[in-house]
């Protein structure tokens, strides 16, 4: 289960901070089979592929579609856009309960609110 601030963002970002904060661990490394999130308590890894300048998670939501989550080392909160994986809805927030957040340029980035994600993934080593 993952937690995002619903948001004016063009894709999922999946915050390191929270990934830990919640019994994780993160890894990334120069091989195939060393990026990745650890379970401290199960031990269960979920591999990430790096594309790019980033590494993304392959994760399946209940609809059965397939997605990716962009896995952000600097990001503070984990955030995703008001249409993205929409299926699980969305717990609105008052105005002035709203999250101060700002992206990378320090441009201000609107929160309209929290949505819990159920995703399945596949370890593929």
């Amino acid at each position: 289960t993952l937690g995002f601030q619903v948001t004016d963002v063009r894709k999922p970002l999946l915050a390191v901070k929270r990934v830990c904060e919640n019994g994780n661990f993160v890894q990334f490394g120069p091989g195939i089979k060393d990026s990745f999130i650890q379970n401290k308590q199960s031990g269960d890894r979920i591999y990430l592929t790096p594309t790019g300048r980033s590494y993304v998670m392959e994760v399946q939501l209940k609809s059965g579609d397939w997605t990716q989550i962009t896995v952000d080392s600097a990001a503070e909160e984990s955030v995703c856009p008001r249409d993205w994986a929409d299926q699980y809805g969305m717990q609105a927030v008052r105005e002035d309960q709203r999250m101060r957040l700002v992206n990378a340029n320090g441009g201000i980035i609107n929160h309209y609110g929290q949505r819990t994600v159920t995703v399945g993934a596949q370890s593929f080593f």
